[in-house]
């Protein structure tokens, strides 16, 4: 009779432990991932941060009161965020420095990984953990479209949460079987229209009077986005008048007329398309482009002997 009493105790007390696995789970809710306007043209890599928020939950009485949840990012790399065919390559990364991967047990690379514990009071606990993106640098020939700023953008589905409950030791990502299914979010970024401009002086000879025209040919550099349509414009200078152009004498006294022009024939005189000048055009291809510019000094009464200069400024509009 006694040993029946100690089986029959021993079986109430197993009816009480509770059915931890129906009330054990886990959920992941991301942000999305924004790099803003991005330049192509500027060839730097473009960083941003976004983050998933984890939550677990216990029964009121539990075995397991830790949990080890893996966020795993499958698809190929590298990545591309994307608008038709065009594309900017980025990558998905666990760590500020951009040296570790996000990636996946399941292709043996590795995931992000956190453990949680159950709280003293209340049944459910959360973590946040960010994920940095990075566009690879030196991309200048990725386009806009329309000739206006353009959104590139990729939905990630190949997202997936896997747990596992424990007393004592982490199971580790690779072991872990159960699963909480996708947390797709998505990668976007503006690629905007953009140019850069340089320029070479245009010097001409040194000459004792000026009975016969003097030629010299200098140069403007542009890099443009790739699509981007743009035009540059070239000042009045110090006469005030982009049809009229004059070098001034260092330290006064005299002034040399002269002209810039967009066309080695001297044709078409280079201004603000004003006062019958002309502005040079064209589209970036995101690659740097040198634009000659003509400088003539027409024969004239020669002023007195000095040093005859003038300041242009080019300015590009896109």
């Amino acid at each position: 009779m006694r040993r029946l009493l100690l089986l029959l105790a021993l079986c109430t007390l197993l009816g009480v432990l509770p059915r931890q696995a129906s009330a054990q789970t886990c959920n992941a809710s991301p942000s999305a991932l924004s790099f803003g306007n991005v330049s192509p043209i500027g060839l730097s890599a473009v960083s941003a941060t976004g983050s998933v928020t984890v939550q677990c939950t216990w029964p009121a009485i539990t075995l397991t009161p830790s949990v080890q949840v893996c966020l795993n990012m499958g698809g190929t790399t590298p990545r591309y965020l994307s608008i038709g065919s065009n594309q900017l390559q980025y990558g998905l990364y666990q760590d500020a420095a951009h040296s570790l991967a996000w990636g996946s047990s399941a292709l043996g690379t590795t995931p992000i990984s956190l453990t949680l514990t159950k709280p003293v009071s209340g049944t459910t606990a959360s973590a946040t953990v960010n994920f940095y993106g990075q566009i690879t640098a030196n991309q200048p020939t990725v386009p806009t479209t329309g000739n206006a700023s353009t959104s590139y953008s990729q939905t990630l589905s190949q997202t997936s949460l896997t747990y596992g409950f424990f007393l004592l030791f982490e199971p580790g990502c690779a072991a872990l079987t159960t699963s909480a299914g996708t947390f797709g979010f998505t990668v976007m970024a503006t690629v905007i229209n953009n140019c850069q401009i340089s320029a070479t002086n245009v010097a001409f000879t040194s000459t004792g009077v000026l009975n016969s025209a003097l030629n010299a040919t200098g140069a403007i550099t542009a890099r443009c986005t790739n699509g981007d349509a743009f035009r540059i414009a070239l000042s009045s200078g110090s006469s005030g008048s982009v049809a009229a152009r004059q070098m001034q004498r260092s330290g006064g006294g005299g002034t040399v007329n002269y002209q810039l022009y967009t066309d080695a024939g001297y044709t078409s005189a280079w201004g603000d398309g004003t006062a019958g000048t002309t502005m040079a055009t064209g589209t970036g291809s995101g690659n740097a482009v040198s634009i000659n510019v003509y400088g003539r000094v027409p024969a004239q009464n020669t002023p007195i002997p000095g040093s005859y200069s003038d300041t242009i400024t080019a300015t590009i509009t896109f």
